[in-house]
């Protein structure tokens, strides 16, 4: 028996990522902690819109792994139908988690909600997505954007841009612990 099993450490079997291919219709792995922090400040600013960043990474199309979320800053206003995030909070938060994550962190995309709506993307969400695949600074050519609606229970909807595949893909969505919850 070797000394990990010895000191009572269970062995799990390692898969490798390309146990993880992406099914048709693709897959996105958001961990609990980010995802309860997205649910939280949701809550906070129900009935209200209020969103923010995707932060992870997505080495292909219909594969993403969202580990952290940037809320919408102090500086955000908030509307029953809209709301606009402190850009400049939200820039300062994501170079500090790139530096913090040692450069290996990627901008997804935007998470927001629709309180007491659906998940159906508006049309300003739909030319949000295309905006942010076109812009090069985002460095985000697919990008994926999160909406959770209704309120106080939430129903959560991921999708995903795609250049020459029309419109954004929905993705499946699936919870996991990560490491540091």
């Amino acid at each position: 028996m070797d000394g990990a099993r010895a000191a009572g450490a269970s062995a799990v079997p390692r898969r490798p990522l390309t146990a993880f291919r992406a099914s048709r219709r693709g897959r996105v792995w958001w961990a609990a902690a980010a995802l309860e922090e997205a649910l939280r400040e949701a809550q906070r600013a129900y009935p209200s819109e209020t969103g923010g960043l995707l932060l992870g990474w997505s080495g292909q199309p219909g594969m993403v792994f969202i580990s952290q979320v940037i809320g919408p800053g102090p500086g955000a206003s908030h509307r029953a139908t809209a709301f606009s995030p402190d850009a400049a909070w939200q820039e300062e938060q994501l170079a500090y988690a790139y530096e913090l994550a040692g450069r290996r962190l990627q901008y997804l995309g935007d998470w927001h909600t629709h309180p007491r709506g659906t998940t159906r993307l508006s049309r300003t969400d739909r030319a949000t997505l295309r905006h942010i695949a076109e812009h090069p600074d985002a460095r985000a050519e697919r990008p994926v954007m999160a909406v959770l609606a209704g309120g106080p229970l939430w129903q959560i909807s991921v999708r995903q841009q795609v250049h020459g595949r029309g419109g954004p893909r929905p993705l499946i969505l699936e919870v996991w612990k990560s490491p540091s919850d």
